[in-house]
């Protein structure tokens, strides 16, 4: 997105040169906090797969416990959202304005939907004795200390991006909330790009998480 256009009559703030200058600092800002962020999830992935390549058999009981069609189901679910989340980006550059906000509202929703089907799997969880300190039961899937380590990196893993994701969608959604004004797309249209990259992020981190906890193993 380094190399789009920025719509014309846009306001500069007055510490910036012109449009171009002010867009590429908040876009290389996104992009430093963000590269923050995937050390941390990075660090969390590896106890993931040394776990996974260590303890087999362990990994293999936890993997087979999980919600398969849950995780599959929110990737797409997510792969939707980032479809719509790029198409409310184009939008804002064109300066149509509310195919942005339809755009942006649907991008929400399907971060909601995403939020719902984890819930109900942590529910399962629960039930089934798999959640950390509250009645987590290993022996019922495996006799190995490793499997109670997965479990533990899996909700911490899961519930950061399911913050994360709670956080983009609060912000989505008052952006969207700000965005009704007609003279946005003049002042902020650089929000949406800036925005726009940290929701590919989470989407990103998810199709990550997929494969390493659901798929490895199974």
């Amino acid at each position: 997105m380094s190399g789009a256009a920025v719509p014309v009559g846009i306001e500069v703030a007055e510490h910036f040169q012109d449009a171009n200058q002010q867009r590429h600092a908040a876009v290389f800002g996104m992009w430093l906090w963000l590269a923050t962020e995937l050390l941390l999830f990075s660090g969390l992935f590896l106890v993931a797969i040394v776990v996974r390549v260590m303890y087999p058999d362990a990994v293999t009981a936890v993997a087979l416990h999980l919600k398969f069609w849950i995780g599959a189901t929110n990737t797409a679910v997510l792969i939707c959202s980032s479809l719509t989340m790029s198409a409310a980006i184009e939008l804002s550059r064109l300066g149509w304005r509310r195919g942005m906000l339809a755009c942006m509202l649907a991008t929400a929703s399907l971060g909601t939907l995403f939020l719902a089907l984890k819930g109900y799997e942590y529910w399962r969880d629960y039930v089934e004795h798999m959640t950390p300190f509250f009645g987590f039961r290993p022996y019922v899937l495996s006799g190995d200390r490793a499997t109670q380590l997965l479990v533990d990196d899996y909700f911490i893993i899961t519930g950061l991006h399911g913050l994360h994701l709670t956080t983009g969608v609060s912000v989505l959604l008052g952006l969207a909330w700000i965005a009704r004004r007609p003279s946005f797309l003049r002042h902020h249209q650089h929000r949406v790009e800036v925005f726009g990259l940290y929701w590919h992020f989470i989407d990103l981190i998810w199709i990550s998480v997929f494969p390493i906890l659901y798929l490895l193993n199974r």
